[in-house]
C-alpha cells in the first residue's frame, strides 16, 4: 500500500511541475499521517457509538462501527507483568532500563489479576478507598492506579503477576529502495521495510494528509489547499 500511495503523491505533485518530495521526507508524512488517522479512530469509534444507541447507524455490512472495530482489534495485544513491591514491571528495554508498561503501549484496555478484573482507581480517589472498610481494594476486588509512567496495584499485599490487554502503537512506515540510475526504485524486500498498517480503505486519506504536508514543504499553498478541500469533501460524505 505504501508504494501506491507514494506513488499517487508523486503523480500530484508532478502533474504540474510544483516540486519534489525526497523519500526521506515522504516517510516522515507517511509516519505523521498514520498517527493522525488512527488517532481519529477512537473519536470516530465514539461518534458511531452514539448513532448507533439512536438507531441512525446500518446493519451488516453497511455497519460502520463494526467495521472501525474490527480495525482497532488488530491492534490489540495481551502481555504479563510481575508485581515487584507493587509496581508492574514489563522485563527490561535494549538499554537495560526497567520497563513499567509495555514499550509498544498506546491505550490500555483492562488488567487481570488472577482471573479477575482490576478496577482503575483514579489518583484522587486513592486515599478515599483505601479508608474505607467496604469499598477498598482486596484480593478479591484488586484495583491499579496510573501514575505518569507507572502502574502499580491496590492491594499492596497483592503478588506474582498481572495479564494486560492493551492496543499496541503502530510501526513507523518506511518505503525502502534501490537506487537504478538516478532514481529509486522500490524495494519492498529491504529488511527495514514496513508497510503502513492501517485498513487499506484509509488510502485517500493517506493520500490527502501526505499532500497537505508536501504543500507546506515545496510551498505551494494551491497543494495544501486543494487537499484540504478534497478532505472536506471526503468528510461530508461520511458524515451524510
Amino acid at each position: 500500500m505504501i508504494d501506491h500511495v507514494r506513488s499517487t503523491v508523486l503523480s500530484v505533485l508532478n502533474k504540474e511541475n510544483r516540486g519534489a518530495l525526497t523519500v526521506a521526507q515522504f516517510n516522515s508524512y507517511a509516519k505523521h499521517a498514520q498517527q493522525l488517522i488512527f488517532d481519529q479512530y477512537f473519536s470516530e469509534y465514539s461518534r458511531l457509538s452514539t448513532l448507533k444507541n439512536s438507531r441512525r447507524l446500518s446493519r451488516d455490512h453497511g455497519d460502520k462501527l463494526k467495521m472501525l472495530r474490527q480495525n482497532i482489534d488488530k491492534f490489540m495485544k495481551t502481555a504479563t507483568g510481575s508485581i515487584v513491591s507493587t509496581y508492574l514491571t514489563f522485563g527490561v528495554d535494549s538499554q537495560g532500563n526497567t520497563l513499567y508498561k509495555p514499550a509498544d503501549l498506546y491505550s490500555m484496555t483492562s488488567l487481570i489479576y488472577s482471573g479477575k478484573l482490576m478496577e482503575y482507581i483514579p489518583k484522587y480517589k486513592e486515599a478515599y478507598l483505601e479508608a474505607s472498610n467496604i469499598a477498598a481494594p482486596s484480593a478479591l476486588y484488586p484495583g491499579y492506579c496510573d501514575e505518569n509512567n507507572y502502574l502499580y496495584v491496590k492491594p499492596n499485599t497483592l503478588t506474582g503477576s498481572v495479564k494486560i490487554n492493551y492496543i499496541r502503537t503502530l510501526a513507523d512506515p518506511n518505503w525502502t529502495y534501490n537506487v537504478i540510475g538516478e532514481n529509486p526504485v522500490h524495494n519492498p524486500s529491504a529488511l527495514d521495510f514496513q508497510d503502513f498498517e492501517i485498513s487499506p480503505d484509509d488510502q485517500t486519506s493517506l493520500v490527502i494528509e501526505i499532500l497537505k504536508l508536501s504543500g507546506v514543504t515545496i510551498r505551494e499553498a494551491e497543494v495544501a489547499q486543494a487537499a484540504a478541500q478534497i478532505d472536506a469533501v471526503e468528510t461530508q460524505k461520511e458524515n451524510v
